[in-house]
């Protein structure tokens, strides 16, 4: 019987020496390959070209290098976001999406991939489409390392730039903010997070790694303990456990008493300010009075607050707010002497707030022939 090939993403440094010690190979080969993989950013086993033959036909026959076919390209009027729909080897789907954004105090270009962990979600949050879609099954290693993968050859291959830093790493930054939940995942977003952290890997640090969670509180705790160099995003969208329970069911687990004092403990542990983020929804949690209980709940914690003017999704009861409600928003939180910012979401005009292009492709695929 033959033997099922090894998708290479799936293997840290230590297995993959291990696996490529297995075919008769030497040790260092695996270096090579890591080399091809991560810093190259080879598209296939014949463009690395220092292995021998022999062994590039022995990884023709025993691995796999990538899993995932774009089933759907968009990109945004004005350049700066561009999503792709994947299919995966078992025919599932999931998002990726790439953001440009020019940074005005270095004035380098960041170019950021935000990528999923989930194939749908188990959180079920009421106001987000892929909450809507339901669980499907959580991503392998390699599923969420293949996605940044991409976007790296994407950018290599269509992008020039005369930044040199730019030019070694075309990726700066990646947020784990897509489909799913990540702590709900948590082995493969682990494992993941270190190949992107090692020197084997790609190398990102601790500010280019963002992590968003729901708030799942054992995992945030466990988290804390972990070695991993990333920031950590909290999703909290409101300040009461009433309202924050009518938008996120997560909440009736675990409850802002026992989420709050999590993220304290990963400040403690960590000596990283976590970030809450806080999407605006028109009559539902942008007044004033919903800021004050904000800054409140929040008070005396080294944090910052994200506000975000969300993507619209199909359901009427959660309007995005105004960029004028989230002003007055962001100026109570000052007054309550919370440090915050207003993100304006990108590529509204190509689907890219999380699981709505996935949304349009699933509805389209149901319906009937015309």
């Amino acid at each position: 019987m033959n033997k099922q090939p090894v998708y290479l993403l799936d293997l840290n440094s230590e297995e993959l020496k291990a696996w490529v010690l297995s075919l008769g190979e030497k040790a260092y080969r695996a270096a090579q390959l890591e080399q091809w993989i991560y810093k190259k950013s080879a598209g296939s086993f014949e463009e690395m070209s220092d292995l021998p033959q022999s062994f590039r036909n022995k990884l023709q026959q025993a691995a796999l290098l990538f899993t995932m076919t774009p089933l759907e390209d968009k990109k945004s009027a004005d350049g700066q976001t561009r999503k792709i729909l994947f299919k995966l080897e078992d025919g599932q789907t999931l998002e990726s999406t790439l953001m440009f954004y020019e940074n005005t105090n270095s004035h380098r270009e960041r170019r950021t991939v935000c990528i999923s962990t989930q194939v749908g979600c188990p959180v079920g949050c009421y106001f987000c489409a892929t909450g809507q879609q339901g669980f499907v099954r959580n991503l392998r290693q390699g599923e969420i390392l293949e996605q940044v993968l991409y976007f790296v050859r994407l950018i290599k291959n269509t992008v020039t730039t005369e930044d040199r830093e730019l030019a070694r790493k075309a990726i700066t930054n990646v947020v784990l903010m897509g489909m799913g939940e990540p702590l709900a995942n948590y082995e493969n977003v682990r494992r993941a997070v270190e190949t992107l952290n090692s020197k084997h890997g790609l190398e990102l640090g601790a500010r280019q790694i963002t992590l968003s969670t729901s708030g799942l509180v054992p995992q945030l705790r466990q988290l804390a303990e972990e070695n991993l160099h990333l920031e950590l995003a909290i999703s909290l969208h409101a300040a009461t456990d009433e309202l924050r329970n009518r938008l996120m069911p997560i909440n009736r687990k675990y409850p802002l008493a026992e989420l709050i004092p999590a993220c304290v403990n990963y400040l403690e542990k960590t000596g990283r300010r976590p970030t809450f983020e806080y999407a605006l929804f028109e009559g539902v949690n942008d007044s004033p009075q919903n800021a004050r209980e904000v800054a409140e709940l929040l008070k005396g914690i080294n944090c910052a607050v994200n506000i975000i003017i969300g993507n619209p999704t199909a359901s009427l009861e959660f309007k995005s707010s105004s960029l004028a409600q989230a002003q007055i928003f962001q100026k109570h939180l000052f007054a309550g002497s919370i440090f915050n910012t207003i993100r304006i979401s990108k590529g509204t005009d190509i689907e890219a707030g999380c699981g709505q292009l996935k949304s349009r492709w699933l509805k389209e695929k149901d319906e009937p022939a015309k």
